[in-house]
């Protein structure tokens, strides 16, 4: 028999049922999320500046689709490409060049406990500069920048109070930068490109620990800038740089 209390049957809401993380995906995103071999995702997006889909495969990113792209796509994900209003909201690549100088993209650590934040500009210097912010709960630097970060399924109003709290985050009164072998870590996990004269960009990142009321207490805070070996990288002015820049983004979604 199935009881009247569904809420009582579905113990914590209607997704505890889903055991396995691919249904979970499938349900909370609307489509078939197929895993690509780096370990990222295959997903149809809405943009919510232009109003259109567009394609993500991995670190790749296809705007302004085909209708014969888009069906097909939409049969290969199993998902209705007649309701773009249920598809998760992403800014598409020109939008985000447009507002916002580069590419941005959000990711999202596991159980709630904070974002991944990452700009990618679209000038030749192809600056890229990383946000991350994390509940601590024993949390270390080292296991930080060694973390992988899922597909983003959080609502969009989280994600724009965490940008939010960035944008006025206050200057720490101390900061750790990191090691070569943390710089190493991060560029495993999150490759920092190259040069248009192919030198290799490194990460230079700081950070801290501070109390963030939309993750529901103390985090860890690092923000770091991928940039030519010998180029300058003073903290003060990577923070006010995201502090524009959290604007920015939260101004736009």
């Amino acid at each position: 028999m199935i009881p009247d209390d569904t809420f009582f049957f579905n113990r914590h809401g209607a997704l505890s049922n889903f055991d396995d993380h691919e249904v979970r995906l499938r349900h909370l995103l609307g489509q078939d999320a197929m895993p690509t071999p780096e370990g990222d995702r295959h997903l149809l997006y809405g943009c919510p500046v232009c109003k259109r889909p567009w394609y993500k495969a991995g670190r790749h990113e296809y705007p302004r689709l085909a209708p014969e792209q888009l069906a097909f796509l939409g049969a290969t994900l199993h998902t209705d490409v007649n309701a773009l209003h249920l598809l998760p909201r992403a800014l598409c690549p020109i939008c985000s060049t447009v507002y916002l100088g580069g590419m941005f993209t959000v990711e999202e650590y596991s159980h709630h406990r904070g974002y991944r934040f990452l700009w990618e500009s679209a000038s030749p210097r192809r600056i890229q500069l990383l946000a991350m912010v994390c509940r601590r709960e024993e949390l270390t630097l080292d296991l930080l920048v060694q973390m992988s970060p899922a597909t983003r399924t959080e609502p969009m109003c989280d994600m724009r109070a965490v940008l939010a709290w960035l944008e006025t985050c206050p200057f720490p009164e101390a900061t750790r930068a990191y090691t070569d072998e943390q710089n190493q870590h991060l560029a495993q996990r999150c490759p920092p490109g190259s040069a248009p004269n192919g030198s290799v960009h490194l990460w230079r990142g700081y950070a801290w620990e501070e109390s963030c009321p939309p993750l529901g207490g103390d985090v860890l805070v690092s923000l770091a800038v991928a940039l030519q070996p010998l180029a300058p990288s003073p903290f003060a002015s990577l923070l006010i740089g995201w502090h524009v820049l959290a604007r920015a983004m939260r101004m736009v979604l």
